[in-house]
């Protein structure tokens, strides 16, 4: 009777583990803006969590047909541009192509009826020892712009998750659009009202996956126009693989079990 109870405990201990939180941690989804302690960085510095994919040296006004290309770190905002934009808080803040983003020259963003920039976020489960398929991430954001064509609803700003081989893969492909993800408008106020995205397990097919914002920016025949991104994550959770210490025990439960078993 002791071996069935000790056998059963053990067995119940390891098949109980709880999901384990991924949020503003190494190799785990980050709000927009914070450093590695989860504090609101300065303005005009990198936030090492968010990969720019823009086209390399298409800052011009049209652009070249042919651009391509990753480009660095998004940059926090010093200040979203007058009352336009959400106010940052102490939980996440703006992000964009360039830090100053109140006097935006012509040559400073690009501008492009059709294309988008992509902040790229990537959540390596194999290093978090989680298993992707149980992963559950919830969400607020806002971009600017969050409509670039409203005739066309492909150019509307959304997310993508896929499945990458390292942070320089291509964007995610549109069949890897979130549903429901569409951004609200960059002046929603306050940006806790924004309704939450939730992204589930389905989406999450890789060790090794990359979240991206797709934010279409509207150009402006004169002038520049700013880009940028706000996210907050609410959660982020995902079951344990267990340890081989955690298997061993499981095995030991299980054997405790058979022999009980055979002994009745």
């Amino acid at each position: 009777m002791r071996s069935f109870v000790l056998s059963s405990l053990v067995l119940g201990a390891c098949l109980s583990a709880s999901a384990v939180t991924f949020k503003n941690t190494a190799n785990g989804v980050w709000s927009t803006g914070l450093d590695g302690s989860a504090v609101v960085l300065a303005g005009n510095t990198a936030d090492s969590h968010y990969l720019l994919i823009k086209p390399t040296g298409c800052d011009v006004v049209p652009a070249p047909a042919n651009c391509s290309g990753f480009g660095p770190n998004a940059i926090t905002v010093v200040g979203p541009p007058g009352t336009v934009w959400s106010a940052n808080d102490a939980e996440s803040a703006w992000v964009g192509p360039i830090g100053n983003q109140q006097s935006v020259g012509s040559n400073d963003i690009y501008n492009s009826s059709t294309d988008f920039f992509v902040y790229r976020m990537l959540i390596n489960f194999a290093a978090l020892g989680l298993y992707a398929d149980t992963a559950n991430v919830s969400l607020r954001w806002l971009s600017d712009n969050n409509v670039n064509n409203v005739n066309t609803p492909s150019q509307q700003s959304h997310i993508r998750v896929c499945s990458v081989a390292n942070a320089n893969s291509p964007v995610c492909a549109e069949s890897t659009r979130v549903t429901g993800s569409n951004s609200g408008a960059e002046n929603t106020n306050p940006f806790s009202s924004q309704a939450p995205v939730n992204i589930g397990p389905s989406y999450f097919t890789g060790q090794l996956i990359a979240l991206d914002f797709i934010v279409f920016n509207s150009p402006i025949a004169f002038g520049g126009n700013p880009s940028g991104l706000r996210v907050q994550i609410l959660s982020a959770e995902a079951d344990p693989v267990p340890e081989p210490m955690t298997l061993s025990m499981m095995g030991l439960g299980l054997l405790g079990l058979g022999l009980y078993a055979r002994r009745k």
